[in-house]
């Protein structure tokens, strides 16, 4: 384990549930401070894969020097991304009027976030996997290859590897030297209300607000639902709502309430219960299996294909190589 100095603690000690729901994840950034692996954050759409990414780069005494580099795999057609990716020099193809670094070499020393990893063109694969091997890159229109010394943090909310469908296994095993598997806010509901009140004081310092509190009332409100749907995003944009709707000081019921819109239905409703049910039903299978997904397959009389697309709708991720 690398050393972990004062303002390492101060960093992770900022993130809610390190003392609770998340303290096996907090434990696990601890072990990765000052030690050159590549790092994948499995998890739900909206558990924080950033955050962490962010809180891993920020509490590393050795990378926190340097840039940490955030890029969407989903949110650029494949020719833009490999540019952004690797780079480019000036008049490498047409509209190249000026030269880029690119991601890698803007991050060089620090940490490069790919959020939605199993999104990245199957065509791009096998020119990650080579920078990831070689650590070195060469920018589009360039003949020679720089050195980078960079730690990549890869986000996804589906399976990769066997059993990810278009994702390179090999690819894979490079990213994933070291995985962080972030719980659901439904499974660390100790944490639900400090987190609640973290997010409810940031807004009031974003919207310029005196600090404002949560009533006991409106905390009530909030255990009552599941966030299945969003996770902490779900959370943030209801306490969002809210204060935008409290005049006072204090947020109640009623502000939630009022802004409630498309968010989750109380956790005591049938369709948050059925599909409470299923997910129990398919970690039971996996546990049995030992996270072999065919066994548990077996277990539960479906396809394994059929498996593989339920586990992925639940964000539940096996084991690798099941």
């Amino acid at each position: 384990m690398g050393h972990v100095d004062l303002e390492s603690e101060r960093r992770l000690g900022q993130i809610v549930g390190s003392q609770g729901g998340l303290a096996g994840v907090v434990a696990d950034l601890r072990r990765l401070l000052g030690v050159r692996v590549n790092v994948l954050i499995l998890g739900e759409s909206g558990t924080g894969k950033e955050v962490m990414a962010r809180a891993l780069h920020e509490a590393d005494p050795r990378r926190r020097r340097h840039a940490l580099v955030a890029l969407n795999c989903a949110a650029l057609p494949e020719a833009l991304l490999e540019a952004e990716l690797f780079g480019y020099r000036q008049g490498a193809f047409t509209g190249a009027q000026a030269g880029h670094p690119g991601a890698f070499l803007q991050a060089q020393g620090g940490t490069l976030f790919l959020d939605e990893v199993g999104e990245l063109p199957l065509a791009l694969q096998p020119k990650l996997l080579r920078v990831l091997q070689e650590r070195a890159v060469r920018r589009l229109g360039e003949a020679r290859e720089v050195e980078v010394d960079v730690r990549v943090v890869a986000a996804t909310s589906r399976p990769l590897g066997a059993g990810g469908g278009d994702f390179r296994a090999d690819l894979y095993y490079r990213l994933a030297e070291f995985v962080l598997r972030l719980p659901p806010l439904r499974q660390r509901r100790q944490d639900l209300i400090p987190l609640a009140r973290q997010i409810l004081q940031g807004c009031c310092r974003d919207f310029g607000r005196q600090p404002c509190r949560l009533s006991p009332a409106a905390a009530a409100w909030l255990e009552a639902r599941d966030w299945s749907q969003n996770n902490v995003r779900e959370l943030q944009v209801a306490l969002k709502r809210a204060l935008l709707l409290c005049e006072g000081g204090c947020v109640e019921p009623e502000h939630l309430e009022a802004g409630r819109l498309e968010l989750a239905a109380p956790a005591a409703g049938l369709p948050q219960r059925l599909r409470a049910y299923e997910r129990d039903q398919l970690e039971e299978a996996l546990r049995h299996s030992r996270g072999n997904v065919s066994a548990a397959a077996r277990l539960l009389e479906m396809k394994r294909s059929t498996l593989w697309d339920r586990l992925a709708k639940m964000g539940i991720h096996p084991r690798a190589g099941n």
